[in-house]
């Protein structure tokens, strides 16, 4: 526990349950979890659409004469 140089035991008082406020809403609302999740999915998935394309080179051409063609 961290000592207060303050005469004043309600200022030591005050700051003490701030501080402890601040770390239960720190532990109830993690900061980015969604964000990382999101950016792994996104990740996953665009590593999972690079190797289907470089297992199957043919791929590239039927989905284009399927889908009306390629710029």
């Amino acid at each position: 526990m961290m000592m207060h140089a303050s005469a004043d035991p309600l200022a030591a008082a005050t700051s003490i349950a701030r501080a402890a406020r601040r770390r239960a809403d720190a532990d109830e609302h993690p900061a980015g979890v969604a964000a990382v999740v999101a950016l792994a999915g996104g990740v996953i998935l665009s590593l999972a659409a690079l190797a289907a394309m470089a297992v199957s080179p043919a791929a590239i051409p039927l989905w284009c004469a399927a889908h009306g063609g390629c710029p």
